[in-house]
């Protein structure tokens, strides 16, 4: 039993009501209590401690909550605290890490991702972490009336900051590593598909992946805002593309027509959001050299998943 005095003070059949609804897991982290074979200490949490038009105990008062994150929800950093202005949509997309994230950024930016986490009040995993810096430089792609990013990654360091900790920004580049542009044209093929009302499902089976990860895809889409249509089949890139790119066999107009392919196959609804993935990858890892070579390895997977998407609308068009 912890001694965290709201804890304590749920009567114990409610607590374990509430602990039933959640299925004994945190529903923070989503960690397993000991009742669901995991390892986890479940508390419940209030929500509030002065609820409108309900008794302080009733059960959608209540949160099941690991430990370690009750203990965190009760150490969050408030709006208040953050040197930027946050508005009520703002906040309506971000968690408590993401206002003691940008705390720190304020306070020892640019950072690496390690440094963010081991310099927050609460323990967060690196992937955790950067699945937050994600959302965070996203933002703006999020929330409509959000004019611009609350966070920026460099583009020679690797580290976060606020934007105007950051000489060179990462967002809108391309790549020149070619492993690299494939899976930043990718996301952002995912990020579009899923604007126009595909299910994750649908985009999953279309491109190879599981439904999970398109979660990862859609927050990396938003924060790097790839330029797709910059990519030509050329080689060449658009007067504001930033770096120049391996040759990609890819055009506006081929987007275009994967994007409706993959909306033709869509019953109109988005999927449900099941747990989000974790990271695929390390961006503070430097990439290594790479040769020409690389890039007909890159255009032959682009134009793979092109020849699939257009083989699926052909037989739907024949339906």
């Amino acid at each position: 039993m912890s001694d965290r005095p709201d804890h304590e003070a749920v009567p114990p059949a409610k607590r374990e009501e509430r602990l039933e609804r959640d299925n004994y897991r945190c529903q923070y982290c989503g960690e397993k209590g000991t009742a669901e074979g995991g390892f986890a200490t479940l508390e419940i949490h209030h929500k509030t401690r002065e609820p409108e038009d309900m008794d302080v105990h009733d059960l959608e008062n209540l949160i099941t909550a690991c430990r370690s994150c009750h203990s965190w929800h009760h150490q969050q950093t408030t709006d208040e605290e953050v040197p930027v202005d946050l508005s009520e949509a703002d906040l309506s997309e971000l968690l408590p890490h993401d206002l003691n994230i940008i705390k720190v950024l304020a306070e020892i930016g640019p950072a690496s991702t390690g440094e963010i986490a081991e310099a927050m009040t609460t323990d967060n995993s690196l992937m955790t972490v950067r699945l937050r810096l994600y959302v965070l430089m996203g933002l703006d792609n999020i929330v409509d009336s959000r004019e611009s990013q609350l966070v920026d990654q460099d583009a020679d360091s690797g580290k976060w900051g606020l934007p105007d900790q950051i000489a060179r920004s990462e967002r809108g580049r391309i790549p020149e590593e070619p492993q690299a542009l494939l899976q930043r044209a990718e996301e952002e093929q995912v990020r579009q598909a899923l604007e126009r009302g595909c299910s994750r499902e649908t985009i999953g089976e279309v491109i190879g992946v599981t439904p999970r990860t398109t979660w990862d895809k859609e927050k990396r889409a938003n924060a790097y805002d790839f330029p797709l249509e910059a990519v030509s089949r050329t080689g060449g890139t658009g007067d504001d593309a930033g770096s120049r790119s391996p040759s990609v066999e890819t055009t506006q107009e081929t987007d275009q027509q994967e994007l409706e392919t993959v909306a033709a196959m869509s019953d109109g609804g988005s999927g449900d959001g099941s747990t989000e993935p974790a990271e695929d990858t390390n961006d503070d890892e430097s990439h290594a050299a790479v040769t020409r070579s690389d890039d007909v390895s890159v255009t032959a997977e682009i134009s793979t998943a092109i020849s699939a998407l257009q083989t699926v609308e052909e037989a739907l068009s024949g339906d």
